[in-house]
């Protein structure tokens, strides 16, 4: 679905993201974990077009996307870790808006709206303003806003983090379901959380990519010692 060739990001003398490569599919969560400054933002930024990579290749569908700004409003949804929520807008609002400024039409609105509305869980807020809402319906109007265009591919950068234990349970839940419709990427630096809701780890750190495994090869116990192995032996 997505292919990452050979990506990189150089700030002068920093490499941000060096020289990484990765592919999702369809049917599948995959974690992007890392310590704050592992790179991590950067390669989500980078594959939504918000910043351009200093070498390599974005593909989805096998069509090079790095240069195609309208493919990415539409082939990809993406949820910011402090999504541009605009807080004088209702919830159905917000939706609306955000539908016609992606793919430029009200053509299939109202389902639009309605289906985000319902997979978010966010029926009987439509109506309320956004400044209302709390964290966890924040950022379930932010996951909203990413699937409201159906989108094959869904960049997620720490849709957990702030959130209390029982919104982290609702997120986790979205997120199993959304996998079904969606390849889905999803930054995070929670190693407890990462192991429950993924099903695949890609470990970044120092802007590469050091490892690439099924959670299930992991036993849960053992998810902190695989991080300091892999992240120490690269030190």
């Amino acid at each position: 679905m997505l292919r990452v060739e050979n990506l990189s990001k150089h700030y002068s003398a920093r490499r941000a993201v060096d020289n990484i490569s990765f592919s999702l599919k369809s049917g599948e969560v995959t974690a992007l974990l890392g310590i704050n400054g592992a790179g991590k933002t950067t390669t989500l930024r980078m594959l939504t077009g918000y910043i351009t990579p200093t070498s390599g290749s974005v593909f989805i569908g096998g069509e090079n996307i790095i240069d195609e700004r309208e493919k990415l409003l539409t082939e990809v949804g993406y949820l910011p870790e402090n999504p541009a929520l605009y807080n004088d807008m209702t919830v159905e609002d917000f939706l609306i808006y955000m539908y016609r400024l992606r793919l430029a039409t009200r053509e299939n609105e109202s389902a639009a709206v309605e289906r985000a509305l319902t997979r978010c869980a966010l029926g009987e807020r439509r109506h309320d303003y956004i400044a209302s809402l709390s964290a966890g319906f924040r950022k379930r109007v932010g996951l909203a806003q990413a699937i409201i265009h159906e989108p094959k591919v869904l960049l997620l950068d720490e849709p957990i983090a702030d959130l209390d234990p029982r919104q982290i349970r609702e997120i986790k839940s979205l997120l199993r379901e959304f996998r079904t419709d969606h390849a889905i990427l999803v930054s995070s630096h929670i190693l407890k959380e990462v192991h429950e809701f993924a099903d695949r780890i890609l470990l970044m750190h120092g802007g590469r990519i050091l490892a690439d495994a099924q959670t299930a090869s992991i036993p849960a116990g053992d998810l902190e010692n695989w991080f300091m192995q892999h992240t120490e032996a690269a030190a």
